[in-house]
């Protein structure tokens, strides 16, 4: 509901937090892709240097973790602007539901 914000504001900040998550969703595949493709073909994962697992598994991580914020984002939208009621309880929802997505 838009009980506590009632402005655009909040829908705008979830739309800028979609953009965000889609783009390092992307910029995740695009490392994740070149650290196995594009390598030397005598050269093992196991030899590859500190940095380049460092950002392999942030990748993956952010692979894991972004489709579950963007979920929980959308959720909100809907609750907001269709009338939706995952998160009001006098509606059936839950209000720790947010909390334990996360």
């Amino acid at each position: 509901s838009t009980i506590g914000h009632t402005g655009g504001a909040v829908d705008l900040v979830c739309f800028g937090l979609h953009v965000a998550g889609v783009s390092s969703i992307l910029a995740s595949i695009n490392f994740v892709v070149t650290i196995f493709n594009l390598r030397s073909s005598c050269e093992n994962l196991e030899y590859m240097g500190l940095f380049v697992w460092c950002i392999g598994v942030t990748s993956f991580l952010l692979l894991v973790s972004l489709p579950v914020l963007a979920g929980a984002l959308t959720m909100i939208i809907f609750d907001r602007n269709f009338n939706t009621s995952f998160f009001n309880p006098s509606g059936g929802g839950s209000v720790i539901m947010y909390q334990h997505l996360f």
